[in-house]
């Protein structure tokens, strides 16, 4: 090494320069620590540095980076870095390329060093060209080694492209270098390149136009690891980046390889070229291409401009639309339809890469007409010369840069002129043999000579058969409206049905329901983002598709936005001046919707007028007023735009906002209610101040279960939870502990009472609640405890295990004895009594209630409408509706709702008319269940009660299926998959739920409940029971007839055991139907007369029906005739 500061050969091993005294420094090239020279690994990043500190390569003064930087940067994209605006401290999403020249060692042994230095600025100075060519920037350089950036401080949509491009672009300057090299030295140079791409954090961009940065996991760290195992003039690259130029590069997968410092093998590739597939919609149509879904009217108006393009009007035609809102899927779609017409079709695109060249998209049109010969060239341009027009071929060929001399003595403005003229006879003469359609996509990246050629072809061409067709950003303002017919077709984001068709489309099949709507909800219309969120997922890990559906393998609470869209909404957020940026920024933190008056106090002090760069905000669609009236209101055009400018600040300074948000909120005017807990917890909870952040998600978990919220209410618990327990673990403070105790408690009792389905959860906290509640002596709450974990074992477990969750519940009862807390055993009385039901303990469940309900009446509690009292009501009601008491169900039904009401209690108001209208149902009073279910399943949907979605939508959909009535399936469906999602509501729902997707024909769905009824484990008698019948009658649909005996066989048993009558009944008229289906009518008789007997004892008017017409041998199997 040579000292940065004398120039002199310095000693290995020593710390300080023998000449003059400089201590001797250096930067590891992987994260840009500072590391000493004896220093082997890098003691940050653990990136191996011997070889590179010792190995006797002269690195290049310190100055070297600026000065290459100035030798080599152009000084359009000089001037692109400094508009970017001072960066202090923003995340993004970049590509890192790490270049460094295989055997420098080597070979600065065998040269003078002056010799070396000059050899190595020289290959540095050809790489730095490559890297500007493709407006990277080299952030750091460390002996023979570049790190670039692809991605800032300019933002990209396509930076991991232009990465590897400028990689191919340094192999390839390196082979024409070297045979130089060869002929005057007898050697060569020989670079291993390394990329990856993740997010990092960037800095101030100085006056050497060197940008800080610092490395966030390992995104810098993998590429340089990458690199090291390179071969010589090869270019690896990471899966990550392989993702998103999969297509526009022939790639050579490499398989799994062993990294340092990693626990797992990495996938890598190596990048063998580039494809022949040069535009995103060649490689989408290389992929395999969707179905194109929403699109019919803007087709059909582009269909209409051509109609009249064949009628000899000329058109020109804009299409409109964010980037992702399917243009070029359209055209692709355009010319296909018309392909065997006879019509000539030109096409070109403008490139963000080629915005400095001249008539790039006009060059590359003659080029692919013509196939790129200057002998065709000239044999088409010479086809239209007549006398006086000898000048077109060299006019033309001046365009594309080709060499001719006679053109030179022309003024430069003469010669546009004339070469214009020349490109617009040719295309008028084309247009005489057939109708000519030109297609330009990406105006918004046309070079001003382009535009001003297009502009002129526009006005030339108004009179002939000649249609343009444009695609362009929203942004891009065309000039030539007036000149000619003009058409401006807009692109709107899909509708949810079309979301959904390519949602399907890409995954091949239906996703869970939830997950679905999610996609639905974070894709908000865009085709390009739903395709890539639903790819992310299946290749991510997220999704496995078995047997014609998909499932979930592993949670994805926070669906990932893919590299793909982080890139393309940061290059429309880099677009904006600073002060813009910055408001949008933190609008972000805010959330998806703000005020003005919000915004205004977050950025007091900064010289922003912030009403002026939400205007510009506005104008750019990224974000939009709430409505006319709310002029101060405003929302974010896309949730994704708000995700992707948040995650771009510093988790510090989110943090800080989030607090003086939490803060201005706090102090400001407002009654306390719902929406302002949730979003003072919301802010509170990201901010550092933990005290704030448990006392806000707490009052908002509680005010979520009023409204009721019950999702709403697990989330706030669970974040408390986290929070309390990061604060116990630095001090073990007693508020800390009773809010973690409050916290945990509050996710089990949630989980259990509402059905919510996480269960791993909620066990891991109901240890913890029991732990705290003993250390702090808390009787009540560890009753409560003791029956929460025995709800969670009944709820997941066999007859065992739902045994042994009972005796714990009824372990929690007899605490709150022993203690004289009654009011805390009416509580829990309500959930023993229907575990009581459910294993068919029918009398013993009616006792328990029987006496909740009389002491709550003895204290007052009916008059006062307490929630405990209205819930009690309705327990007692479901347990009288388990144990086939329906009289009595159907005399005190209508008044628990009624008290429901008046409470309020929505959620009673739900499950109370749910219970009614299965009641009614069974009765055959289809009219009355149409109508309590029709109550139950909008209370459902509004609070989002997963217990009562599948048994009212069952019984709304059966109901008007038996009345002969027009019903919505679509709604029944998805509101029955939405709340089949927990194992808690299997038990009453099931007889009715398979019947109902039998009935509507959506046998893929009843496949998958049937599946989803035989995976799971039912603890309970009366749950077994029912399983059985549900099963029975959907083996009986798909035709296993064999396996339907079996599970009615067992039912029956079941239901005999515990003395549950209409179990009985059903799973006999299910046995019965099965029997005349294979001709066996003495055993269906006999299971009729049984199924008929026990209906009419209930007044199952329904079931009676169904056996009755089974002794006139009018039946079929599943009891459909």
């Amino acid at each position: 090494m040579r000292c940065t500061a004398c120039g002199a050969e310095l000693i290995v091993g020593k710390k300080f320069c023998h000449a003059c005294g400089t201590r001797i420094e250096a930067q590891c090239r992987g994260c840009g620590a500072r590391v000493e020279p004896e220093f082997r690994f890098c003691p940050d990043c653990g990136l191996q540095l011997a070889g590179e500190l010792h190995d006797g390569a002269p690195p290049p003064a310190e100055d070297s980076l600026a000065r290459l930087s100035r030798r080599s940067l152009p000084e359009e994209l000089a001037h692109k870095i400094r508009a970017a605006g001072v960066i202090e401290g923003e995340r993004k999403q970049v590509t890192v390329l790490f270049c460094d020249l295989s055997g420098s060692t080597a070979i600065a042994e065998r040269l003078d060093p002056e010799d070396y230095h000059d050899l190595l600025d020289r290959y540095l100075e050809l790489a730095f060209r490559e890297i500007y060519r493709y407006e990277g920037i080299v952030n750091q350089l460390a002996g023979d080694g570049i790190m670039a950036l692809f991605g800032a401080p300019i933002a990209h949509e396509d930076a991991p492209q232009r990465a590897i491009w400028a990689a191919l672009g340094i192999v390839e300057a390196l082979a024409r270098f070297n045979e130089q090299l060869r002929a005057e030295r007898g050697f060569e140079l020989q670079a291993r390149i390394g990329i990856n791409t993740g997010p990092v954090v960037v800095g101030t961009v100085g006056n050497d136009l060197k940008m800080d940065y610092t490395a966030i996991g390992d995104t810098t760290n993998l590429a340089a690891r990458l690199e090291g195992l390179a071969e010589p003039g090869t270019i690896l690259i990471s899966e990550a980046t392989a993702r998103l130029v999969r297509g526009f590069f022939r790639l050579q997968s490499l398989g799994p390889l062993s990294v340092k410092g990693k626990r797992e093998p990495v996938a890598a590739s190596a990048v063998l070229g580039a494809s022949d597939a040069v535009t995103p919609m060649a490689v989408a149509a290389e992929r395999g291409l969707t179905p194109l879904v929403g699109r019919e009217e803007e087709l059909a108006q582009l269909d209409g401009c051509y109609r009249r393009l064949v009628g000899g009007r000329a058109q020109v035609v804009a299409v409109v639309g964010e980037a992702g809102s399917g243009k070029s899927r359209l055209l692709y779609e355009f010319r296909r339809r018309f392909a065997e017409d006879p019509v000539m079709f030109v096409e070109a695109r403008c490139a963000s890469l080629a915005q400095a060249v001249p008539y790039f998209p006009f060059v590359a049109m003659f080029r692919q007409h013509f196939d790129a010969t200057v002998p065709a060239i000239a044999s088409a341009a010479r086809q239209v010369e007549t006398s006086g027009d000898e000048r077109l071929f060299p006019l033309i060929s001046q365009l594309l840069s080709l060499p001719v001399e006679e053109l030179r003595r022309l003024p430069p403005d003469e010669l546009k002129r004339q070469s214009f003229d020349a490109v617009a006879r040719l295309f008028l003469q084309k247009s005489e043999h057939a109708p000519l359609v030109m297609l330009i996509e990406d105006l918004h990246w046309i070079d001003e000579p382009s535009r001003e050629l297009l502009e002129t072809l526009v006005a030339r061409l108004a009179n002939a058969p000649v249609m343009v067709v444009t695609t362009q950003r929203p942004d891009e303002r065309a000039t030539w409206r007036a000149r000619a017919a003009f058409t401006q077709i807009v692109l709107r984001p899909l509708s949810d049905d079309d979301t959904r068709a390519i949602i399907r489309a890409v995954a091949g099949a239906p996703l869970p329901a939830e997950l679905e709507r999610r996609v639905v909800a974070r894709a908000e219309g865009s085709p390009f983002f739903t395709e890539e969120i639903t790819r992310a997922l299946v290749e991510e890990g997220y999704l496995a598709r078995d047997d014609g559906h998909c499932r979930i393998t592993r949670p994805a609470e926070e669906i990932p936005v893919p590299g793909s869209i982080q890139e393309v909404i940061a290059a429309r957020l880099d677009r904006l001046r600073p002060p813009a940026k910055r408001v949008i920024q933190v609008a972000a933190v805010l959330g998806r919707q703000f005020g003005r008056e919000q915004l205004a106090p977050l950025l007091e002090g900064e010289g922003i007028d912030v009403a002026q760069e939400l205007a510009e905000l506005e104008a750019r669609g990224l974000v939009h007023r709430k409505s006319l009236s709310s002029a101060d209101e405003y929302r974010f055009g896309e949730s994704l735009t708000q995700e992707v400018a948040y995650e771009s600040l510093l988790l510090r300074q989110r943090r800080q906002l989030h607090e003086r948000i939490g803060t201005l909120l706090e102090t400001s005017p407002g009654k306390p209610n719902a929406e302002r807990s949730a979003l003072l917890a919301y802010h509170f909870a990201r901010s550092e101040n933990r005290p704030k952040a448990l006392e806000a998600l707490l009052r908002a978990a509680q005010d979520a279960e009023q409204l009721p919220s019950y999702r709403a209410a697990v989330d706030f618990y669970r974040q408390a939870w986290e929070v309390a327990e990061a604060a116990l673990a630095e001090d073990g403070d007693g508020p800390y502990r009773r809010a973690a105790l409050e916290a945990a408690s509050g996710l089990c009792r949630a989980t259990v009472i509402y059905g919510l389905p996480e269960f791993a959860d909620a066990e891991r906290a109901a240890a913890r609640a029991r732990e705290l509640a003993e250390g702090l002596g808390d009787t009540g709450t560890l009753a409560a405890v003791y029956y929460f974990q025995g709800s969670i074992m009944m709820m997941q477990g066999n007859r065992e295990q739902h045994a042994r969750g009972l005796a714990l519940a009824e372990q929690a009862l007899a605490l709150t004895e022993r203690e004289g807390l009654t009011l805390a055993g009416l509580r829990l009385s309500r959930g023993l009594a229907s575990s009581y039901a459910l294993d068919g303990r029918f009398a013993l469940a009616q006792r328990v209630m029987t006496w909740a309900v009389e002491e709550l009446e003895r204290a007052g509690e009916r008059e006062r409408l307490s929630d405990l009292y209205i819930s009690s009501r309705w327990v007692r009601d479901s347990v009288l509706y388990l144990s086939d008491e329906l009289d009595a169900v159907l005399e005190s039904g209508p008044e628990t709702y009624d008290f429901a009401v008046r409470g309020p209690n929505r959620t009673v108001q739900g499950a109370a008319a749910a219970t009614l209208a299965q009641a009614h149902f069974i009765r055959g009073r289809f009219e009355d269940a149409r109508r309590w279910a029709d109550v139950g399943l909008d209370m459902a949907e509004a609070i989002n009660h997963l217990l009562v979605l599948p048994a009212a939508a069952s019984i709304a959909l059966l109901a008007r299926l038996e009345l002969g009535e027009p019903a919505d399936t679509t709604r029944y469906v998805d509101a029955m998959d939405q709340g089949l999602a927990s194992a808690a509501h299997m038990h009453v729902n099931m007889r009715f739920v398979g019947e109902a997707l039998l009935a509507c024909n959506e046998l893929e769905r009843a496949e998958r409940f049937a599946e989803l009824l035989r995976a799971r484990p039912f603890g309970g008698r009366l749950r077994e029971a029912l399983v059985g019948i549900a099963l029975g009658e959907l083996m009986s649909r798909f035709g296993r007839l064999d396996e339907a005996e079996r599970w009615y066989t067992e039912a029956i048993a079941t239901g005999e055991a515990i003395g549950a009558r209409s179990s009985i009944a059903a799973a006999s008229l299910g046995a019965a139907e099965l029997a005349a289906a294979r001709g066996e009518h003495a055993t269906a008789a006999r299971s009729a007369e049984r199924a008929l007997g026990l209906s009419r004892e209930l007044g199952l008017v329904r079931y009676a029906d169904r056996a009755a017409r089974l002794t006139t041998g009018d039946a079929a199997v599943g009891g459909r005739a």
